[in-house]
């Protein structure tokens, strides 16, 4: 089945882009340090492996979720297979004391690119499930984007799913 053809187009959106631009793509990143969060989940896996393709100097992947990100450092492994760059993944909730101590021990990144989320979720009839959202989508994201100020990080990037109803997109 062609997904194209389900959603009424010829090309990927961005395939033309992409190509007129991927020789400065390419050396941008590789020559970066990159730290993506939430980095298991679709658009994080999706990230992931463009950033991976083109060789970055570091690769470090954190989220929650130790099954997704076990299919994803296995999917990288058998489309792409090895970098030089210092690739790693982390099990970790980015609001954990074990991830504050993951960035205190390195947090040296050029870019971070904060996709974690809460998705399929229907909060407004669950008060648990709306503290938990709150905390991913506006308390992390303001923790995660002072400790990228604080350490110099060139760019923080954040993007949320419709379904999180993220205020904090940055």
């Amino acid at each position: 089945m062609n997904i194209l053809n389900l959603i009424g187009r010829e090309n990927e959106l961005f395939t033309e882009d992409i190509a007129s631009h991927e020789k400065e793509l390419s050396e941008i990143v590789s020559s970066s340090r990159f730290l993506v969060i939430g980095g298991a989940g679709s658009i994080g896996q999706a990230v992931t492996k463009e950033i991976f393709k083109r060789n970055p100097l570091k690769l470090h992947v954190v989220d929650i979720s130790e099954n997704n990100m076990v299919e994803l450092v296995r999917d990288i492994r058998s489309s792409f297979g090895y970098i030089n760059g210092d690739f790693q993944t982390f099990a970790l909730d980015i609001g954990s004391v074990e991830y504050d101590a993951f960035w205190n021990a390195d947090g040296n990144y050029d870019y971070v690119l904060n996709l974690s989320a809460l998705k399929h979720v229907r909060s407004e009839k669950d008060p648990f499930t709306l503290m938990r959202m709150i905390d991913v989508t506006i308390f992390n994201t303001k923790k995660t984007v002072q400790q990228s100020i604080d350490k110099g990080v060139k760019k923080y990037f954040c993007v949320s799913t419709d379904k999180a109803a993220n205020p904090a997109m940055c």
